[in-house]
């Protein structure tokens, strides 16, 4: 009886460290290595740091946040083919137009911009554009107050009279770019005095200290509130919406389909507005972009 009863012991035991295995090697299956990753300035860190961070607190899956290290959409479409990233935040009017190659038609909205750009990306890479976050980070050109007030400078249209006589100051991605500098002097007419390229994180000082007139910027920097800076107007309508919307390969998103449905939680909660905001935060109030983000996530009711 004894031998019976330590044999029933013995298979018990035995069965349940089975079961033990077999579950510990189902959850190293059901999670993935996720690197989310950004190009170099504020409003991409802060996402990054955003959607990272929402992955941690909501997932399984090793997420690394990596703010930085990738200076345009090709190098992170790049990065995204290799392997190295599987999660980034890009601009609808950046894909269409400067990935794939398009050109914006007269009955463009939006809505069709995002979903060209969406099939466009399946098709050419196999990258999955998720929902949009809220934000239109456009670009926008701004000035000094009180310059443009002296010259009666509110649109892009009233730049162009001034505009042999002003210096304009950009980085020099924008100078590259498709829909950049010269397509914006020839779609308006401008004719500067000068340009001067310089990383963005340096320009604004640069315009304070009038080393240059008007600066080409993103439309949701916080520090063109808070710095009291004239965002003038594209009143002819140059440049296209460039809506962010996080992206991932399709195949992760086949394997993880949670991935998709925790930053897809981010749908619509970042405005022009808030996102100006978390920016400032960073840039005037010096918060490091972590510390944004968790707020953020948080007063969101995304985290607890």
């Amino acid at each position: 009886m004894k031998k019976w009863l330590i044999l029933l012991v013995s298979l018990v035991l035995l069965l349940s460290a089975c079961s033990q295995n077999k579950t510990s090697a189902g959850d190293a299956q059901s999670s993935a290595k996720i690197v989310v990753a950004s190009k170099n300035f504020t409003e991409q860190y802060v996402l990054a740091q955003i959607m990272g961070q929402l992955l941690q607190n909501k997932t399984k899956h090793q997420v690394t946040i990596k703010e930085g290290g990738y200076a345009a959409s090709a190098v992170l479409n790049q990065g995204m083919k290799d392997g190295d990233i599987q999660v980034f935040v890009d601009y609808t009017g950046t894909g269409y137009i400067n990935v794939l190659k398009n050109t914006l038609k007269p009955d463009d909205t939006p809505d069709s911009v995002f979903q060209k750009t969406k099939e466009g990306y399946d098709k050419q890479f196999g990258f999955q554009w998720l929902e949009p976050l809220g934000m239109n980070n456009t670009f926008t050109l701004i000035m000094k107050e009180d310059k443009a007030k002296a010259l009666n400078i509110n649109s892009f249209s009233d730049l162009v009279a001034h505009s042999k006589d002003l210096v304009i100051g950009m980085d020099a991605a924008f100078y590259a770019r498709t829909d950049g500098y010269k397509g914006l002097t020839d779609k308006y007419g401008m004719k500067f005095k000068d340009f001067k390229e310089m990383d963005i994180s340096l320009a604004f000082s640069a315009l304070a200290d009038s080393k240059f007139d008007v600066l080409v910027a993103y439309a949701t920097d916080g520090r063109i509130p808070a710095l009291k800076l004239k965002s003038l107007k594209d009143d002819k309508g140059y440049f296209p919406p460039y809506f962010a919307a996080p992206i991932v390969p399709k195949t992760l998103i086949e394997k993880y389909p949670d991935v998709a449905q925790v930053l897809n939680q981010l749908a619509g909660k970042l405005d022009d507005k808030t996102m100006s905001e978390l920016n400032a935060k960073v840039d005037m109030d010096k918060k490091p972009t972590a510390e944004v983000a968790k707020e953020f996530l948080t007063k969101s009711g995304l985290i607890k």
